[in-house]
């Protein structure tokens, strides 16, 4: 339905870079007005963090607040961990983001790239 990309600059960690851009989703979804939203990463430090209900006290404790903020915002909101492999889209997405200096958006279409792996993806 719609992809984006946001340039993540001086970011110290991989952690740090999974937790903003899990947080750029949700509020992606938001503005789009979604509200039922499975949000699927391979960072399984950040959607443990994101699913727990005890306050995150890590180097991610603001953005994992942040992100939790929102869930009133939706219906349902969900969280589900997905290998590496099952996550190429993003993947591709975050490569093809590189090449932005600011945030990109693709609504009710993507790059050829992308979705020719989101329909491998499906079948």
């Amino acid at each position: 339905m719609a992809a984006c990309t946001y340039p993540n600059e001086h970011v110290l960690s991989s952690t740090m870079v999974e937790a903003q851009t899990c947080l750029q989703a949700v509020i992606f979804t938001e503005e789009l007005g979604f509200k039922k939203v499975f949000v699927e990463g391979d960072a399984l430090t950040v959607i443990k963090r994101v699913k727990v209900v005890e306050e995150d006290k890590s180097n991610i404790s603001n953005l994992v607040k942040e992100i939790k903020k929102r869930f009133c915002i939706f219906d349902k909101i969900e969280f589900r961990y997905v290998s590496l492999k099952a996550n190429e889209v993003a993947h591709a997405l975050a490569t093809e983001g590189r090449r932005y200096e600011i945030p990109k958006y693709w609504i009710e279409e993507a790059l050829k790239k992308v979705e020719d792996l989101a329909n491998q993806d499906r079948s």
